[in-house]
């Protein structure tokens, strides 16, 4: 009897009505993630992925998705902090999450590759990656949301 197993790739699902908000020129010292994400949970906002990376010696750039009708009220909350007084904020609205589910993703190499190119050939920009060992997402604009879902759908073999 021939056993069948699954493909790495098993769920696609999006999430639209998405937000980025990318904070710039933050201190790049300890602390000051912890600060600003825990001032946003205790007011209540639920943050989808977080990335940060250092852009010049003691500063850095720590970019977040968020609800889009959050967004504003989000920036004013953290436009309070007094280590971010000096930051400037930027938001693109307009943001989906995209999120590819699979026990077997992280037994697998080269599937984050695969979604990325795939992406590419299509001309769909990233602007986040979250990978865990069942789940990579990426933060795209929303009106590509459902033509990668459908593409990524049919390159691994899913029902769209």
């Amino acid at each position: 009897m021939e056993e069948h197993m699954a493909g790495p790739v098993e769920l696609i699902e999006t999430k639209p009505h998405m937000s980025m908000v990318i904070a710039k020129s933050v201190p790049d010292k300890p602390a000051i993630a912890g600060e600003l994400f825990s001032h946003l949970g205790k007011a209540g906002f639920n943050i989808e992925m977080i990335s940060e990376s250092s852009i010049s010696r003691g500063l850095a750039e720590i970019s977040f998705a968020l609800n889009e009708s959050q967004v504003n009220e989000a920036v004013a909350h953290l436009k309070s902090l007094d280590v971010l007084k000096t930051s400037d904020f930027v938001i693109e609205k307009g943001r989906g999450i995209l999120t590819v589910y699979g026990k077997n993703l992280a037994r697998e190499a080269g599937i984050a590759g695969k979604i990325f190119s795939f992406l590419a050939q299509e001309a769909i920009n990233i602007d986040m990656i979250s990978t865990s060992f069942t789940a990579i997402s990426v933060l795209i604009k929303a009106s590509y949301l459902t033509p990668a879902k459908n593409l990524l759908s049919r390159e691994f073999g899913l029902d769209a």
